[in-house]
């Protein structure tokens, strides 16, 4: 009887610690890694794929673009990046979502560039950046 109740806690111990395991397995699956690269697309939603790093414009046309964080293994990162960019171009923050901005060019110019900056928790600075010209019309 009593060899029948010691098997009966060491199954329940090992059910248990087998469940924390499983469980911290879990999360740390669903848990992105560290920022990598910052990646910069044409549109109101970061899709898939390469983004833009060039583009093409002429003074007073708009284009709006969202910035998306990734890991070194493709997965999305949370950000919430400052942006910049030559004084040939304005950006404007799409209302409540720094991710998303619309840039207008203002003046000609050649290279110029906007880009998305992000410092992480331990003081990496990850950069996307997209290089491009106005023209006049």
């Amino acid at each position: 009887m009593k060899i029948i109740k010691n098997l009966s806690i060491i199954t329940v111990l090992v059910v248990a610690v087998l469940s924390v395991f499983w469980a911290d397995t879990a999360l740390a699956q669903d848990q992105p890694g560290k920022l990598s690269q910052i990646i910069i697309y044409k549109g109101e939603v970061a899709g898939t794929g390469t983004g833009i790093t060039t583009f093409k414009l002429t003074v007073g046309d708009e284009i709006t673009v969202t910035a998306k964080g990734v890991d070194e293994n493709g997965n999305d990162v949370p950000i919430w990046p400052t942006w910049k960019a030559d004084k040939e171009l304005s950006i404007r923050v799409v209302e409540g979502r720094s991710k998303t901005i619309v840039v207008k060019a203002i003046k000609e110019g050649a290279p110029l560039f906007f880009s998305a900056v992000y410092i992480t928790d331990d003081g990496k600075k990850v950069t996307g950046e997209a290089m491009g010209e106005v023209k006049v019309k």
